[in-house]
């Protein structure tokens, strides 16, 4: 009778290791929460080493293009407006309402003597600003961190790289002091959802926060975004939509909608 006892608990013992599911990990998320699965996800932590990108002349203009710059009326922009090789026949919005300082502010690829200078060098500060960005060392926890959808998330001081693209579909944090460096670089393009806030915490500075972005660039409607984005085709702000910060395109063209480009501050 006892031996039956022992092979049954035996038994049972071995049913319950074959069981699917048992030694499974648990996935302990950023709020603390616990849900199945094979992965813990850990929050960045925060680096303060991080160099600011050196944008050059290309740091007095608030909006640059490559082939064209459409504007829905009416737009209103802080700061110096670029397209080159793009003529000025290609920048469709009106000076006198909707740039800041007016028509002396404006730049294209037809210009000649000093405004042409300042403009092509102001190009090449961008492709260097670009390839400076593309080039720096990811933070080993920020690489694909969130899988590229931070939304809801309270975001460190660091060096981020999202290879699939970044969708930001609600409401994101960006936490540090006065002098931490932001550094996105997408692989992809960047889509911010409409009415989304992308939020500074802490002291953190538009003028440190910059978007490196491989593909296109859309900030859907009512949305807020913070820093300097560097495109490398199509930048389009849907109306309404508010940058506080630069929109650069490297390579394609920047649609406007009734929106507000205000270049950071020092």
């Amino acid at each position: 009778m006892k031996k039956s006892l022992m092979l049954l608990s035996l038994a049972m013992s071995i049913g319950l290791m074959l069981t699917p599911g048992c030694g499974k990990k648990a996935h302990v998320t950023n709020s603390g929460s616990i849900t199945s699965g094979s992965t813990i996800e850990v929050a960045p932590v925060p680096n303060h080493k991080v160099k600011t990108i050196d944008l050059g002349i290309a740091d007095s203009f608030a909006i640059m293009a490559y082939t064209s710059i459409t504007s829905a009326p009416t737009s209103n922009i802080s700061g110096k407006v670029g397209l080159k090789p793009g003529t000025r026949s290609l920048i469709n919005l009106n000076p006198s309402t909707e740039v800041a300082g007016g028509l002396i502010e404006v730049y294209a690829g037809d210009d000649i003597g000093d405004p042409a200078d300042y403009l092509n060098i102001a190009r090449e500060d961008l492709i260097a600003a670009y390839r400076d960005a593309v080039a720096r060392p990811t933070d080993r926890d920020k690489v694909e961190a969130y899988k590229g959808m931070p939304g809801g998330k309270i975001l460190p001081p660091g060096i981020y790289r999202w290879s699939n693209g970044a969708t930001i579909s609600s409401d994101v944090t960006l936490e540090g002091n006065d002098t931490d460096v932001f550094i996105f670089q997408i692989t992809g393009d960047m889509i911010v959802a409409p009415k989304v806030r992308i939020v500074l915490s802490g002291g953190a500075r538009a003028k440190n926060v910059f978007w490196q972005v491989s593909g296109k660039v859309t900030l859907e409607s009512t949305s807020v975004v913070p820093g300097t984005i560097m495109s490398q085709l199509t930048f389009e702000m849907k109306s309404l939509a508010q940058l506080n910060g630069r929109a650069l395109v490297k390579n394609g063209k920047l649609l406007l909608s009734q929106n507000v480009i205000t270049k950071p501050g020092l």
